[in-house]
Order: structure tokens, then sequence, then C-alpha cells
């Protein structure tokens, strides 16, 4: 099933992106989403019988041609020493890749919370699975006095498809998604409720991580959406 459309506009046209269940086929810079279900283990001495596991979604945002890359990941439930589950952003203050095309960051847990720093840190890993999806992997810990230590483990994450939109040149703009979504087809409508999207013909082409198609912006306005075929 999917999920209900983002919407986003720019000169005249309209963008819906639909999410589906798509895996990617390596870790791309985009945003990403952990699957339905996905569980964390928690350990500490503050923990209820000092071991629990907790469900964790979160909205993973990387930035790989960064230097240093960056990952910025928007968690709906986040836990710290046992206590009840809160919203929590979380940015890496170091990247690197490897050459398995791997991916690790670190950085302080509580940072966008507490500015000054503290001693709860993460060290992510994010790599790619043998079945082609992305997987992540880690830790976040207490660095202080007590034990208290939060474990990843091969958490499966989807990338989420994601229209932009650019001028490229007088009367037309260029529509772009990852090349992760090149089994999903770009459509559209005049009206966002009409049931017969229209594929779009014109010609694509393909830079680094991003597939592009040119189309007339001086058109009535349309509504734009991926699809998957």
């Amino acid at each position: 099933m999917r999920q209900r459309p983002t919407v986003s506009a720019s000169i005249g046209i309209v963008l819906i992106a639909l999410s589906t269940t798509t895996l990617g086929a390596a870790l791309e810079s985009g945003v990403y989403q952990t699957a339905p279900g996905a569980t964390v283990e928690e350990f500490g001495d503050r923990v209820p019988n000092g071991i629990r596991v907790v469900p964790w979604s979160a909205t993973l945002t990387f930035d790989l041609s960064a230097a240093p890359p960056s990952v910025t990941a928007m968690i709906t439930n986040a836990v710290l020493e046992g206590g009840d589950p809160f919203p929590l952003t979380v940015r890496s203050l170091s990247g690197m890749r490897f050459a398995d095309g791997s991916y690790m960051f670190s950085g302080d847990y509580l940072r966008d919370i507490q500015p000054s720093g503290t001693q709860y840190y993460f060290d992510w890993r994010f790599s790619t699975s043998t079945n082609g999806g992305v997987v992540w992997n880690g830790s976040i810990g207490w660095g202080g006095g007590h034990a208290w230590y939060l474990t990843i483990s091969n958490l499966v994450l989807m990338p989420r498809p994601r229209l932009s939109i650019t001028r490229s040149a007088p009367g037309s703009a260029d529509i772009a998604f990852l090349t992760n979504f090149s089994d999903h087809v770009l459509e559209y409508a005049t009206n966002s409720l009409d049931t017969k999207w229209k594929t779009v013909t014109n010609a694509a082409s393909t830079n680094a991580n991003r597939i592009s198609v040119t189309v007339d912006t001086a058109a009535p306005q349309r509504f734009y959406r991926l699809t998957k075929f």
C-alpha cells in the first residue's frame, strides 16, 4: 500500500512523490526511512530488568557529497536511560566512506538538545546487504560512570522517492529523482485527483546518481508523480 503522498510546488508545477517499499541498490544521498516494525535493544543499569527491546522509527537524510559526508536522523521514538520515548534529531559530527562503499558516522546523540555537548555518543555504519538493500548497524552509549547503551542491528532502510525541480531554460524545467528509483515512471495529470495519469514520454538523462527529465513550463499547470511500474 502506498503511503500518503508528499507535495511541493514550484514555477507552476506540482510535484508528488509517492512512497513505495522499493529498496535501493546502494546507499546514495537522499532520504531513507526505517522499515515498519523496526526495533533496537537498550541495555543499562537504569533500564527495567537491565534490557528491553523498543520500537525504532527514523527518517535519515544523507549528504554523501559533503566533506565529510553527513547524516541527519529524525527519530520519532528515541530512548534514553530506560525512559519514555521522545522525538530527537541526531546529526553526525564526522563521517567517512570505506573501500567497500559503506559509510561510518559518529557524533553526540543529544547535541541537538544540549549544544554544549554530552557524553552520549553514537557510531553508525550503513552498508549494502547481499540482497541489494541498505542496512543500519551501530550503537549509542554513555561514556560516563555507569552503563547505558543501545544497539542497532541490521535495520533495513528504504529510500523515499522525492522529485526535485530546477529551471533549465526559458519555458522549461528539469524534474529529477534518484537512480534508486529507476524502476519507477514519471507521470503527470492536470488535476491531482485525476484517476488517469499519463506517462511522461520526454527523454530522460542520467547524471551521477540522478535521473532528470526536461518538461515544458509554458503548458497549463501539471501535477507530477513517481509510481513503480
